[in-house]
């Protein structure tokens, strides 16, 4: 049983090939402002940081090969920090492993899910759900995780009567029949200095250091019973000191408009499409098929818009339309994408907190009709200091007041 639960995570993971590396030698460092700023070779210690919003690690592909990796299970925790490992025995009870950390007890109050990687806006959920392999789903109140009993879940029965009381009763799934689990915790927002790194990990720390060549992380939050944890650079994609500054698109809320008004026409409903993959600040790409109108709801009010526009890669040498991006009832962006045009890096200034984007006048009708938005993360125009860790004592992996 314990090896089957092991071998159930096992299928999302592999190994993390990590080699020692100078950051000098082998990446670079592109500060991220609302304005353009040259790439460096060495970063300011977190204590003398100039007031960049974050930054974003370059490998030098000629110099260092980047780490091997494959997507993995990933513990998410109530502040959207999310640690990519396995389950692993640990005497009787289950604890997590990741490539930074050694393993450690689950703590199910902070907690928010346990699953495949997710990238995006965060489902909500009233009641804790475990999914099972076979697609089903099962509903209640997660008292614990063990090797033992596997996923302990109280589940409400069907009431015999109207008058009966509602009955509950509790139910052990093993962990190989299990797909994800989601709790139905608080979220809590993110404080500190916020890291992304190459296997799909995002970690918290109070602060950080250069250390021979490698990023010494101090006072992490994801996991109280460990200190710190020290990473290669090669194995981070990017960095903030205030994880608020930069907001990437693929997170915002989104809703799609149907455009009557436009010549053109599809025989499917436009469509979001977003690639689910480990990226700097979780900027991951998004592809947009119109025509159609397409609106994001930004989480905080102006900004900066940064990102790469390109043809989907499916669709290279066939895309030609109009892309048209507004805010705050001004257009900012509208330029004609064609077959040969190239990536195109734009830089907007957001007003309010909604940015539509349109694609229009197709030669090719929806098959002609699609961008992708690349590293699109939204820039806050002040960029502050990090924010005031705050930590809670370490508990037991089990829920209280049951």
């Amino acid at each position: 049983m314990i090896f089957k639960a092991a071998q159930f995570f096992l299928c999302f993971t592999s190994t993390l090939l990590i080699a020692p590396v100078l950051a000098g030698d082998s990446v670079l460092f592109q500060p991220v402002t609302n304005t353009d700023i040259q790439v460096v070779d060495k970063l300011p210690s977190s204590d003398q940081w100039p007031g960049w919003c974050g930054v974003k690690i370059i490998q030098k592909s000629s110099l260092a090969t980047p780490p091997k990796t494959s997507t993995q299970s990933c513990y998410t925790t109530t502040d959207g920090q999310r640690l990519a490992g396995t389950f692993e025995l640990n005497n009787t009870k289950l604890s997590w492993r990741n490539s930074a950390f050694q393993p450690f007890m689950v703590d199910l109050e902070k907690t928010q899910s346990i699953g495949p990687l997710f990238i995006g806006e965060q489902p909500t959920t009233q009641t804790d759900t475990v999914y099972l392999v076979n697609n089903d789903r099962i509903d209640g109140f997660i008292e614990s995780i063990d090797a033992t009993k596997g996923v302990s879940i109280e589940v409400a029965l069907p009431a015999t009567s109207k008058e009966a009381a509602p009955k509950k009763e509790m139910t052990h799934i093993p962990i190989e029949r299990i797909s994800e689990i989601q709790l139905a915790t608080k979220i809590k927002k993110p404080s500190g200095w916020r890291f992304w790194l190459v296997d799909g990990s995002v970690i918290d720390a109070d602060s950080w250091s250069d250390i021979q060549n490698q990023c010494a992380l101090k006072n992490t939050h994801a996991c109280s019973q460990v200190d710190g944890a020290t990473i290669p650079w090669s194995n981070i994609l990017s960095m903030s000191s205030n994880s608020k500054t930069i907001t990437n698109l693929a997170s915002c809320a989104q809703k799609i408009i149907l455009n009557t008004d436009t010549e053109d026409t599809r025989l499917s409903p436009p469509v979001v499409v977003k690639k689910i993959i480990p990226s700097a600040f979780d900027a991951i790409p998004i592809d947009l098929h119109g025509p159609g109108v397409f609106e994001f709801t930004l989480e905080q009010n102006g900004g900066t818009l940064s990102a790469l526009l390109e043809a989907p890669p499916q669709l290279r040498g066939n895309v030609e339309c109009r892309v048209t991006i507004e805010c705050g009832g001004k257009v900012v962006f509208q330029e004609s994408i064609k077959p040969e045009s190239k990536p195109l890096q734009i830089k907007l200034p957001i007003v309010g907190n909604k940015l539509i984007v349109k694609l229009d006048k197709s030669k090719r009708g929806s098959f002609g009709c699609a961008i992708r938005l690349t590293e699109a993360i939204v820039i806050s125009d002040s960029c502050g200091t990090p924010l005031q860790p705050s930590h809670l004592p370490p508990n037991a992996p089990t829920k209280p007041g049951l």
